[in-house]
């Protein structure tokens, strides 16, 4: 089976797009399938993220780049300089996991691949699909895309379809939902730019307990690294750039920093309570979700938080309200993700 990645990723959009297909191309890559993936990658590290046995193919950069994450690209010029990537290749399925492409660009990619799978969130565009993934947690998910999708296309909602990597469902197998202690805090909100989050949050944690430990981790791109590893010169924290060892910081932590994407369902899955900055607005949903549910609570808008926020948010948290915190995100993801959407990929491809 081969298979056709279509992702992005850049400061403005992080790199959770792109981790995301990793964590379905690894598991697919089991089942016998090849990929190639036509991306834009705005830091060569991004590019060492993607196993060398993957074709990656780099597009040029658009004429008028998106300025927010959800704006639409040019589908054309975009679909015309893959094609030039291309040439006549044809594959079993294309995987798209991009907001700012839509129907018009799936039915352009239809000549390279027989199905489509459309990963998204926002349910804010037409998509011409076979299989949707939305693993949010949304009250009526179905209603949000009726006038959206193909009439026949197969749809996966819900935290149950999170896709994480293996060593989450590991690691949760050694875990239960924590009891209230706090001595070790994870500092994570994006691959890109964080709008100043992580330095707002040290400032808060600097002195708020003595002897916690704090890990903090920022993509290859951060631009002000040189200034979070001042303020981690401290006993007990540390700085860890790029890391592909997440899982093992969250198994560890009892409180998480960050923001609401694609990361928060790795806290839920090894039971981490969070404090959730918003970054953007395709993030605003998926925050309200994890507080409603009781696995988090949101400090506010990224752009207009600061360091007061976050202290007030931290002397205000109690044992009993960060155990049910925990117990409230273990409940939201069970680990197992990833094989439901394999499982239902390899059935659709055999049905059809």
């Amino acid at each position: 089976m081969r298979i056709l990645v279509r992702v992005d990723a850049s400061p403005m959009i992080g790199s959770g797009h792109l981790a995301r297909c990793l964590t379905l191309a690894r598991a697919l890559e089991a089942q016998g399938a090849q990929f190639t993936f036509v991306c834009r990658l705005a830091e060569p590290d991004w590019r060492a993220l993607i196993p060398q046995a993957y074709e990656v193919l780099l597009l040029p950069p658009l004429g008028s780049p998106p300025g927010y994450p959800e704006q639409r690209i040019d589908a054309e010029e975009d679909f015309l300089s893959m094609q030039v990537l291309l040439g006549e290749r044809c594959f079993d399925w294309c995987l798209i996991d991009h907001y700012g492409l839509a129907a018009d660009w799936h039915a352009k990619v239809r000549r390279h691949a027989r199905r489509i799978l459309v990963l998204d969130d926002l349910a804010n565009r037409p998509l011409a699909c076979d299989l949707l993934l939305d693993p949010g947690d949304h009250p009526w998910p179905e209603q949000r895309y009726v006038s959206l999708l193909l009439r026949d296309a197969v749809q996966l909602y819900g935290p149950e379809h999170a896709l994480l990597r293996d060593e989450f469902k590991q690691a949760r197998e050694g875990l239960a939902p924590r009891a209230g202690r706090l001595e070790r805090v994870l500092v994570f909100f994006t691959g890109g730019d964080d709008l100043g989050q992580t330095r707002l949050a040290l400032q808060a944690l600097l002195n708020w307990r003595p002897g916690l430990i704090v890990d903090v981790v920022v993509g290859a791109g951060q631009a002000d690294q040189a200034e979070l590893q001042a303020l981690c010169d401290q006993p007990g924290w540390r700085l860890h750039i790029q890391i592909d060892y997440m899982a093992r910081l969250l198994a560890d932590a009892d409180l998480a920093l960050g923001a609401a994407g694609a990361s928060s369902w790795e806290r839920c899955a090894l039971g981490v309570p969070a404090l959730l900055a918003i970054l953007s607005d395709n993030q605003r949903e998926l925050a309200a979700g994890l507080e409603r549910c009781g696995a988090a609570l949101i400090l506010g808008e990224g752009a207009e938080l600061e360091v007061e926020d976050y202290q007030q948010a931290l002397h205000a948290l109690t044992p009993e309200q960060l155990a049910r915190m925990s117990a409230q995100a273990w409940k939201q993801v069970d680990g197992l993700g990833t094989q439901r959407v394999v499982h239902a990929l390899m059935e659709l491809s055999a049905a059809r």
